[in-house]
């Protein structure tokens, strides 16, 4: 039945453009979203669906259409509206745009597009070249440059350079370029180098803060020139256990369990822990929005739930033989569903899973699917 309703809000959201964040007209919603496009048209492959699958095709040439000159793709596109981003542009949306070309050529062995494509691969990552600032090997965003663009994290961030990897990797597939290849290695080898504690020997970003830096069961959220944001990111972890990155699981497993005792439920949370008014960080929050203040603790990106990355962090987990978690994830993800409707919103609060955000969210649909994968 939630399976059924899930694939309902997406299939109701593609358009002639492609796939649109919500199948809710309204508000900034009713655009080909990068990530939101890349990430739901990844889930119809990995599901085998076809008009999923074509509304993909549709959202990569659509934001393909808008590249600008140096390579960056839109954060999201509204007919002939375009923006790159409103405060600071979004590292994440060419990574993704990237990614999701990447594995629809793989997918529908579409030759076509495939070189039609070429050139314009070529110069989104000669983009994220460029945001390298050093030339060292991983890329930079800047606060807000990202899908938690609300948040704290800024510089070289876990999540956006995990997304790199995977571009480089899936490029390399596509075009047989042993370059990519190389550089899909080198970009693993950095982040399991410089985001947890390594018995390597190796060249460190930062190598006095990286010897301050505490032991965690995950990779650290972020590094700047100030060192270390050693915050759970969950969206970044689940990524890089889904691209199979070298992390003991067993003690990240336990780590999960351990937040579920703290919070007394699955849905759990997306960064952690969380930011409350008389933290340091707190001035970092309070003005770092467009519309409205979301981030209240345990809303929102401060500690609220996204079933997007809870999706991915199913898959992750099962793709690496940790079947436990996931059933009690999406078990739980379920029981919500049946205690206060299966509208797919945005995020849950985890203090009193209230369903908060936009509601009908392709996000959230996908999210759900890929736990039932």
């Amino acid at each position: 039945m939630f399976t059924q309703k899930a694939l309902q809000v997406i299939e109701q959201s593609i358009s002639e453009q492609g796939i649109l964040a919500s199948c809710e007209r309204k508000d900034n919603y009713a655009r080909v979203w990068s990530r939101d496009s890349m990430m739901t048209g990844i889930t119809g492959i990995l599901i085998k669906n076809q008009t999923i699958v074509d509304g993909l095709r549709k959202s990569v040439k659509t934001l393909a259409k808008h590249q600008a000159e140096n390579g960056q793709i839109p954060s999201n596109v509204d007919g002939e509206k375009v923006s790159y981003g409103t405060l600071v542009g979004r590292t994440d949306a060419t990574v993704w745009w990237i990614i999701g070309a990447c594995e629809y050529i793989m997918y529908a062995k579409d030759e076509d597009f495939k070189k039609a494509l070429k050139e314009k691969i070529d110069k989104a990552f000669s983009c994220l070249k460029t945001w390298e600032f050093n030339q060292r090997g991983l890329v930079y965003s800047p606060l807000g440059g990202n899908w938690a663009d609300e948040y704290v994290t800024s510089g070289y961030v876990l999540y956006d350079n995990v997304l790199r990897y995977w571009a480089f990797k899936s490029a390399a597939k596509v075009y047989e370029d042993a370059s990519l290849q190389s550089l899909a290695e080198k970009t693993k080898e950095l982040i399991e180098n410089n985001f947890r504690k390594s018995s390597t020997d190796a060249d460190r970003y930062h190598e006095n803060a990286y010897q301050k830096a505490t032991e965690k069961p995950y990779f650290w959220a972020s590094l700047n020139a100030n060192g270390y944001d050693e915050r759970f990111d969950l969206a970044g972890n689940a990524l890089a256990v889904f691209l199979g990155l070298d992390l003991d699981l067993s003690a990240f497993t336990h780590f999960l369990e351990q937040l579920k005792i703290e919070f007394g439920h699955w849905m759990l949370p997306v960064f952690y822990p969380i930011v409350f008014p008389e933290d340091p960080d707190w001035n970092l929050l309070e003005n770092n929005y467009s519309y409205q203040f979301k981030n209240q603790p345990y809303h929102f990106h401060n500690g609220g739930s996204w079933p997007i990355y809870l999706g991915w962090l199913c898959l992750g987990l099962k793709k690496r033989k940790h079947d436990e978690i996931p059933l009690k994830i999406v078990t739980g993800y379920e029981k919500l569903f049946t205690e206060k409707g299966a509208d797919f919103n945005e995020y849950y609060s985890t203090d009193q899973l209230i369903p908060s955000g936009t509601e009908f969210l392709c996000f959230s649909a996908c999210g759900y699917l890929l736990m039932k994968i």
